[in-house]
């Protein structure tokens, strides 16, 4: 269980003032619309954020996070980009009895990445490189996972194998994404937390985010109808 107790931002006239949210094992995913506060929720929990970081009061299973290098996995929207060969990269990160040849084997299947190994990280799209980034975070193997905009430039074919890659990952870890892709976060999501304004609903079970939260949430009017397995969501204008 990851519990924020209070974290408090205040960045020009921005602030993001978020009380008694807790993350349990499982896909738990942010959504709201831009300038919500998505990405500076996820720095602050992670401790980044300056003089800007007002308050940071976080327990990880009852005890007061501190230091979270070894406790979680973080990927940014944008992550620098330097000259290192794909393999390295993968590697770079991980501890040495994480990184054996038997778990490297079966990570470069599961992303398909075996055809990427040996070119650098500079010559990838912005797809590869996602899809090398969660390979290293499977790999580091950590308790809990943050993603800021896991979909962020996947084709559909990929936003749906990594989606389904954070699900398994979520029956015994933390996983905390935000997303823009509503249809594809109801579709996947064990919890829903709607960000708008740097103030949060949630987390809500995925099951009972109703049409007029989301269109609350975006302030545009919206439907969402749910099917066996999977969710659509419409714009139904006035």
């Amino acid at each position: 269980m990851l519990k924020i107790d209070h974290l408090e931002t205040m960045q020009g006239n921005f602030s993001l003032d978020i009380e008694n949210v807790t993350f349990h094992k499982g896909v738990n995913i942010i959504l709201g619309p831009n300038g919500s506060g998505k990405s500076t929720l996820l720095k602050g929990m992670l401790g980044y954020g300056g003089n800007h970081l007002l308050s940071r009061e976080i327990t990880y299973h009852g005890s007061a996070l501190g230091e979270v290098s070894g406790i979680m996995s973080f990927l940014p929207q944008e992550n620098p980009r330097f000259r290192i060969r794909t393999g390295e990269y993968l590697i770079m990160t991980a501890s040495a009895d994480k990184a054996t040849k038997e778990r490297m084997a079966e990570i470069i299947r599961r992303f398909h990445i075996s055809h990427l190994l040996g070119r650098s990280i500079e010559e990838l799209s912005g797809g590869e490189f996602k899809r090398v980034q969660c390979a290293q975070i499977a790999l580091e193997d950590k308790p809990v996972i943050m993603i800021d905009e896991i979909e962020q430039g996947l084709d559909l074919r990929h936003q749906h194998e990594m989606m389904k890659w954070l699900k398994k990952e979520g029956r015994k870890k933390i996983v905390i994404t935000t997303m823009h892709e509503a249809q594809l976060a109801m579709t996947y999501g064990d919890t829903i937390t709607l960000l708008q304004a740097g103030h949060a609903e949630g987390p809500l079970p995925a099951a009972q985010v109703t049409s007029g939260q989301l269109s609350e949430c975006y302030n545009i009017r919206l439907t969402m109808e749910r099917h066996k397995n999977a969710v659509s969501i419409y714009h139904t204008p006035l």
